[in-house]
């Protein structure tokens, strides 16, 4: 007796092949993969278990995310200088630049603010594992 399939049950088959095929391979090769920016994120449960992995993981975030406010806050008051610039002497457009410069400087106050802020609680609380006023700039090299 032989086996056969007709070809509606190829079908509807074949995918379900596809996809069990798929997940095969992608849970054998799961093991090989790390992610080279924050590498693997069970490999050390004293530094999960102390809260030191989340510290670390939110000093990263916190740093980027006062990088991304200044870099805005840069480029809106650089919006305001050239739009009062090339104003022409309108009153409206020149109010507008200065409610944007003024908006910029405001934010960076908000930013140099929160930064010293949380520096301060975060050396109160957790003391040097929480070190967020340690500058660091990338370099090129």
């Amino acid at each position: 007796m032989s086996f056969q399939l007709n070809p509606k049950s190829n079908f509807y088959l074949a995918p379900i092949l596809a996809v069990a095929t798929f997940f095969n391979q992608a849970a054998t090769v799961s093991a090989e993969i790390s992610n080279p920016v924050i590498g693997n994120l069970g490999e050390n449960a004293t530094k999960a278990n102390s809260g030191e992995l989340f510290t670390g993981y939110f000093v990263l975030l916190w740093r980027a995310g006062m990088s991304l406010g200044s870099l805005l806050v840069l480029v809106y008051f650089a919006w305001g200088a050239i739009e009062w610039i090339t104003s022409g002497g309108d009153k409206g457009k020149v109010e507008n630049a200065r409610n944007k410069i003024t908006n910029s400087l405001i934010g960076i106050i908000i930013l140099v603010s929160s930064f010293t802020i949380i520096g301060f609680f975060s050396n109160l609380v957790f003391g040097n594992n929480f070190n967020l006023l340690k500058l660091t700039f990338p370099s090129a090299i």
